[in-house]
């Protein structure tokens, strides 16, 4: 057996020798790398900065930004002429891209117009410094509040030059998103952005409400890749978007006066100090707001000071509730001046075409947006040519006439009728087209005639064309061949730059063919490249599986993470739903070797890891295609080989959580650590996989493990930190998933523990008859479902109440514990626990054991065990009589091998499992511990003393047996009255004191014996 160590991080990640890193909440992230930042700030602006400045460089860092920034700034205060160019108004068109989920105008994310317009009119206060609470600035802060100058409007001319609302309503794939989707949000809708201010309205996961990409400066040597356009704009969560509406009740719409402010150059308050840093020391580069230690996330009217002058609590860029926020420093100001008038993409928003009612439009002009059939994917012929146009003139647009072209010439002219607004689209289809089945083709549209009427629109918007493949469908059983990459799949590189490429490696010794993209030269962050199978026909394959071989080194730094999809396309390759993907692996869960900062070449097997994806969801689908996508990084190269389809689901990854080894059921709260058995279930070693936990309704923790991989068939134990448990009972819920970071359903194995936390102490030795007051100290636990257990059972003895404790109605697959405080037997050399127990055997094999644990519950060792007809205390199986003391059989446990130094923490705990409905049930009573280890001791009666052996020749013993612990004092004398010992023996219940003949002479002695219960004088003769 394997065991796994754990080592606690906080924020991170777990590990599996297994090695672990710990992460709370939000974030699922894996291995020795960190994960991406956890947001738990309420804007991410730092995190979209850290993401700029890694793929930009420098000239995407805080201090280059900054140094251009201050010198902008001296340009500005040096030249009046400057200044006085600040008085224009800059306007900014801003477009609303409202990303929802399929719901209506006005219901969740799809938020109402009402909203929008609520959220622009306080944006144009704020910024202008008309808002209405503009008179709360406190005095002290009015002399440095300042009008912008800058206002927003909803664009009027959209890119096409087209009239617009400036409102643009998408249905996107997912009900929430996170920043790290930022570049997936933007590919649903993002508009020119040296055109327009993209702001995009989503539903945010917690804890994120909003969040906005930072201008660039305009310096020379600005040569990084143009990456960040397509994330250029600020994301906030309709919820707190304006006012009304949906927005919550508290919002007024300053998280995106917020995040504008950030767009245009402005940093938080407090600047933003990293771990360890005296956010005093730090600061947020404008000279007129004061120093703060940190964000203020409260709204009082108190002064507040963190560092040695008030903070600005009122200011935009901190964290205060909306209704405490009310102006931008002068020094902000000009900031945003500055970025308006020099910032790449900044400088011409300002005053742009956007922000008035397009020109005239000509009187007839369509433009085809896109073919969507024939695509350069097809699965059958004959098929039906598609466009999507838009009426981009004045006229309505009511006929369309078409000539459609295959392989050269020409097929055919045909005239749809439509009925096409100003600014509308459509989708015209056209009678089917014959292509041929064994060779490539050609394939051409053009519009010729619109409403009757010469087409004469540019011939780059009125004609498109494909090079349409009839692909045989691949047979399964389906495995990649060398050569396959030039004549069956199929590669797609939009952006012409690196792309999947195949090369052979020597690897292990073995020269193999290997598909790999080359990320580490890959500078275009967020770049997708396809690497597309031939048509698969799933019609009646219920389980096809995919597999293949996956290396990845990760380049060691974070935020330069690629991405690996596997996207399935039903359409014959025409469409990928990637938020869909059933395969999306990056960072830690890509990783499969460690970390390299030169460019990643595999050459061992051991660097591979066997990936699976099954196939099943896509059952009955003909036109299955199936596509590796690389999301660049800029950070190493990923390898792919030894592809394989199957028809049926070969391989499986899957590991079952078995049992909770440690901490045993009932603690005391001092544990370090908890152990878990886990068993490879599956038919491939595994050594990665989450595990998450929570105790009682508490947070999520979720682990990460990594390590020395378990083969199958096998199991290994888990080691990792304590829970943080309450006193009482607790509820323990664990969870294995992902086994090798594996993503298909069906591999999570779920584990729940009840585990009560007593840290109470009871006085040693003892004994507990249960016959008055309540159980406690002593506890009772159902770990496995806290289910009904240990009871009071009332005797019918007719000599007053008489308890007894019952465990009955049994569940299988349950265990039953009776414990103890805990007592302390360090100051013993020698232990025993005494108890009486009644039962019949009736069949089955349950097990009665008592266990004993000296580390406050973090093991357990077994110290008696009785199966089955063992368990007996009659011979009879027609069931025991509590009521009959002949019934009972008194029990004896040797608790010797825990006491001693140091064995100051010693628990007992009685324990029923492997039992059923139909086991009898248990009765145990009268348990008393003793510091002898004796099985039959000499015990007198209630009360009483007695002195044994008498006469004595090598010891003599003098035992006690009182209701309560008393005080006792032993003397001893001779027959002169000579006292030879005199000696207390406090905290006396049921000891035995033992003496030795050599500390006396042979005769007669007297021996006295007091306590606060018996006056006894006894007569001893040593022979």
């Amino acid at each position: 057996m394997k065991r796994i160590l754990l080592i606690f991080r906080m924020r991170l990640v777990l590990s599996f020798l297994f090695l672990f890193l710990v992460f709370h909440g939000h974030s699922q992230q894996i291995l020795n790398t960190a994960p991406l930042h956890q947001h738990d700030e309420k804007c991410a602006a730092t995190f979209i900065e850290q993401k700029q400045t890694e793929s930009m460089g420098i000239y995407g860092s805080q201090e280059y930004f900054e140094t251009w920034m201050q010198g902008e700034l001296k340009k500005l205060k040096e030249a009046p002429q400057l200044r006085t160019a600040q008085d224009d108004i800059r306007t900014i068109p801003v477009v609303i891209h409202v990303i929802h989920d399929g719901t209506a105008v006005g219901d969740g994310a799809n938020i109402p117009r009402s909203q929008i317009e609520a959220q622009i009119r306080s944006l144009n206060e704020d910024f202008r410094r008309t808002n209405p609470d503009a008179g709360d600035t406190p005095a002290e802060f009015q002399g440095v509040a300042a009008d912008s100058r800058i206002e927003f409007v909803l664009a009027q001319e959209d890119p096409d030059g087209l009239p617009t609302t400036g409102i643009n309503r998408v249905q996107g794939p997912a009900e929430s998103y996170a920043p790290q989707d930022a570049s997936l949000i933007s590919s649903l809708a993002l508009w020119p952005p040296e055109e327009y201010l993209n702001i995009w309205v989503v539903r945010l996961s917690a804890p994120n409400i909003g969040y906005a990409s930072f201008p660039i400066s305009d310096l020379p040597g600005l040569n990084f890749p143009p990456t960040t356009r397509e994330l250029d704009g600020v994301t906030v969560d309709y919820r707190y978007f304006g006012e009304g509406g949906n927005a919550l009740g508290t919002a007024r719409g300053r998280t995106l006066t917020h995040e504008v402010g950030h767009f245009l150059g402005l940093r938080h308050i407090w600047g933003d100090p990293p771990g360890g840093t005296n956010g005093c020391d730090v600061d947020d580069f404008v000279a007129d707001t004061p120093n703060q230690q940190r964000a203020n996330t409260s709204c009082t009217t108190a002064e507040i000071f963190t560092c040695d002058s008030r903070d600005m609590i009122q200011n935009y860029m901190d964290y205060t509730p909306d209704r405490c926020m009310n102006l931008f420093t002068q020094g902000q100001v000009e900031r945003m001046w500055v970025v308006l008038a020099n910032s790449p993409r900044r400088v011409s928003l300002v005053n742009n075409r956007a922000t008035t009612p397009p020109a005239d439009l000509p009187s007839f002009s369509l433009v085809i947006r896109r073919l969507i059939q024939p695509s350069n994917f097809i699965c059958e012929t004959p098929l039906n040519p598609q466009i999507e146009v838009q009426n981009v003139g004045e006229t309505t647009i009511t006929s369309v006439r078409v000539e459609v072209r295959v392989n050269g010439g020409a097929t055919y002219r045909q005239t749809v009728s439509t009925n096409l607004p100003t600014g509308d689209r459509a989708t015209l289809t056209f009678n089917p087209v014959d292509l041929n089945e064994s060779s490539d083709n050609t394939f051409e549209l053009e519009i010729i005639e619109i409403n009757a009427q010469d087409a004469d629109v540019n011939a780059s918007t009125n004609l498109v064309s494909s090079e349409p493949i009839l692909q045989d469908g691949l047979p399964l059983p389906y495995t990649y061949s060398p050569g396959d990459f030039e004549s069956t799949w199929t590669v797609r590189n939009d952006d012409s730059g690196f792309t999947w490429e195949s090369r052979v490696l020597n690897i292990s010794g073995v020269s193999q063919e290997v598909v790999f993209i080359r990320s580490f030269e890959y500078e275009r962050i967020g770049a997708q490249d396809f690497f597309i199978s031939p048509p698969i026909d799933l019609s009646n394959t219920p389980s096809a599986q995919m597999t293949f071989d996956l290396a990845y080194a990760p380049y060691p730094q974070e935020g330069l993470e690629d991405r690996l999809w596997i996207a399935v396309s039903t359409d014959c390759g025409n469409t990928f739903d990637l938020f869909n993907a059933p395969y999306r692996k990056e960072g830690v869960e890509l990783q499969t070797t460690d970390p390299d900062q030169n460019e990643f070449v595999p050459n061992s097997e051991d660097q591979f890891r066997k990936e699976i994806l099954n196939l099943s969801a896509y059952e009955g689908e003909p036109n299955v295609r199936i596509a590796f996508v690389s999301l660049n990084g800029y950070g190493n190269n990923i390898y792919v080989k030894n592809i394989s389809i199957t028809s049926t689901e070969e391989f499986e990854y899957n590991l079952r959580l078995n049992r909770l080894l440690s901490p045993g059921p009932v603690i005391d709260g001092s544990q370090e650590n908890q152990v878990l058995e886990v068993s490879n279930i599956g038919n491939l070693p595994i050594s990665s996989f989450i595990l998450s936990r929570q105790v009682n309704n508490g947070g999520v923790q979720s682990f990460i493990a990594q390590g020395e991989a378990v083969p199958a068939g096998e199991t290994a134990q888990i080691n990792l930190p304590a829970s943080n448990f309450g006193n009482g009972t607790n509820r323990l819920n664990l969870e294995i998933s992902r086994p090798n970071f594996d993503q298909n359903e069906g591999n999570t194995s779920r584990l729940t523990r009840f585990i009560v936390q007593s840290p109470d102490t009871v006085r040693a030795p003892w004994r507990k008859d249960f016959n008055q007051g309540p159980l406690a100290p002593w506890v009772v636990i159902n770990p496995e479902n806290n289910l009904g257990t240990w009871r009071f059972f009332s005797l019918s003895t007719g000599n007053g109440p008489e308890r007894v404790m019952e465990l009955s109605s049994m569940v299988e697959g349950n265990s039953y514990w009776l414990a103890s405080p805990k007592f302390d037997l360090s100051r013993t050399g020698a232990a025993s626990v005494f108890f009486d127990k009644a039962h019949s055997h009736q069949g089955g094999n349950a097990r009665f054991r008592v266990l004993v644990t000296n580390d406050g519950g973090t093991t357990y060792n077994e110290v008696l065990s009785q199966v089955g007809a063992e368990i007996a205390s009659i011979e009879s199986s027609g069931g025991v009589n509590p009521n009959s003391p002949e019934d009972w059989r008194r029990e004896f446990v040797d608790l010797s091998a825990f006491a001693g130094s140091g064995n100051d923490n010693v628990r007992v705990a009685f324990v029923v499992d492997q039992a059923t409905s139909t086991t009898a049930p248990v009765y145990v009573d009268n348990m008393e511990l003793f510091f002898t280890n004796t099985p039959e001791p000499v015990i007198p009666e209630q009360g009483t003393s007695v002195m044994y052996p008498n006469p004595a020749v090598d010891v003599f013993s003098i035992g006690f047996n009182f209701d309560e612990f008393e005080d006792v004092n032993i003397q001893i004398l001779n027959l002169s009255g000579m006292v030879l010992h005199d000696v207390d023996y406090p905290n006396t219940l049921n000891q035995t004191y033992t003496f030795s003949t050599q500390m006396f002479s042979k005769g007669v002695f007297i021996v006295k014996i007091r306590s606060q219960s018996i006056t006894d004088t006894k007569r001893l003769l040593i022979q």
